[in-house]
């Protein structure tokens, strides 16, 4: 099995969200147009997030190729989780993110929880094996009992990267 930690760097991991995006007044609301803001909204602060540590060349393509990907289907996987993912040209290496929300938020997933966990994998364009790699290992750690639990419940670092790594 692939250890998650070694992508997982200091600086990519958020333990509270800070996206907020209140519905339109009553007539004017469409589930579809607020979930679609939301997730924007939340992609953009995943982009943020990495690309604040130094390794995303640049910030606002990053956002777009997460964006566009998350536009064509939901990365949402049930269970209170999403797996925002896409391969572009603007990291070198795969780069792994962890945020979570207490509150959670809607995001068009399959069992229409909201989710709560937020697991970002960014690879370069030229390496899809250890990128499919790290996505096989995340999607199999959440298969765990407990893990979603520990995660929600952990406040350190070293805590998020031994749950990564399965320990």
């Amino acid at each position: 099995m692939v250890r998650l930690s070694p992508y997982l760097q200091k600086g990519f991991i958020r333990f509270e969200l800070e996206t907020r995006v209140d519905p339109p007044e009553e007539e004017d609301y469409d589930p579809i147009k607020h979930v679609a803001r939301v997730k924007e909204a939340l992609i953009g602060e995943i982009a943020d997030l990495l690309s604040a540590t130094g390794h995303v060349a640049n910030r606002n393509k990053l956002f777009l190729d997460l964006w566009n990907r998350e536009k064509k289907a939901s990365t949402a996987v049930g269970h209170g989780i999403a797996i925002p993912h896409i391969r572009t040209r603007q990291v070198k290496d795969v780069l792994l993110g962890f945020a979570r929300s207490t509150e959670g938020y809607e995001f068009a997933a399959p069992d229409g929880e909201k989710v709560h966990f937020f697991v970002v994998i960014v690879g370069p364009s030229f390496d899809p094996d250890m990128y499919l790699k790290i996505y096989k290992a995340v999607a199999e750690m959440f298969r765990y009992d407990g893990v979603r639990e520990k995660l929600a419940d952990t406040w350190t670092e070293g805590e998020i990267y031994r749950l990564f790594d399965g320990k």
